[in-house]
């Protein structure tokens, strides 16, 4: 009887009272969102043992810069099963705060292999022969890794950041919307390609720290596009 009076004053508090990012938070840690939570994480994990090969097994960086990779992707991998497991342990337990700080352990650590992949091309793209147009693959593997990690550090920000760390509009007359991943893709995206602002607006100082970032990264990845294009 208890839990049959709490339940519609669960879902009045969803509707009336949370914030988008609240509802968001709320979303993520319960029910069927813990698994998609997991897939996430094991999704940037894949996409980056994929380029890290690729950049490897290609010579697409400079040899001398292999031990220090290697290092870096062993570190990684170990950083990956260690946070799964505690993140899976978090969240099934109902721990949100553990969530968080697991979360930002795995995020810390991505958001590094996405730098040091960029910075690695940029220092080698000139001494790295052309192979022609369909050879830059690489570049995009890159670019879209670095849409995919700061697509998930800017969820992690608007959850963790009281009142949101963005403000979503909504039309005349209805409550914000409960933001979605591919909102979150779309900020992304704008941030890495337009390098400006959404329509959605940006209230907390780490996301636009974390912003200015990945544009910087961005004109790192041009820059290593235009070489490796006029080299071929």
């Amino acid at each position: 009887m208890k839990d049959d009076l709490e339940h519609p004053l669960q879902s009045s508090e969803k509707t009336s009272e949370l914030t988008p990012a609240a509802a968001l938070r709320e979303r993520l840690t319960r029910g069927r969102a813990r698994f998609w939570v997991l897939v996430a994480t094991t999704l940037v994990w894949m996409i980056d043992i994929t380029l890290f090969r690729h950049i490897t097994g290609h010579h697409v960086v400079a040899t001398t810069f292999n031990p220090l990779l290697h290092t870096l992707e062993k570190v990684s991998t170990v950083v990956f099963v260690i946070v799964t497991l505690g993140l899976a342990q978090a969240l099934f337990r109902s721990r949100q705060a553990s969530v968080f700080r697991w979360a930002l352990i795995y995020l810390f650590f991505s958001m590094v292999q996405v730098v040091a992949n960029v910075l690695s091309m940029v220092a080698t793209a000139s001494s790295v022969d052309g192979g022609g147009l369909g050879g830059l693959w690489d570049v995009a593997a890159v670019y879209m890794q670095s849409v995919t990690v700061f697509m998930f550090i800017y969820i992690f920000l608007d959850v963790c950041t009281p009142g949101g760390a963005f403000v979503w509009p909504s039309r005349d007359g209805e409550p914000p919307p409960t933001p979605h991943v591919i909102d979150y893709l779309f900020i992304s995206l704008n941030v890495n390609s337009t390098y400006g602002p959404t329509s959605e607006a940006v209230m907390s100082r780490p996301a636009k720290l974390f912003m200015a970032l990945q544009v910087l990264l961005a004109i790192m990845m041009l820059t290593v596009l235009i070489a490796r294009a006029v080299s071929a």
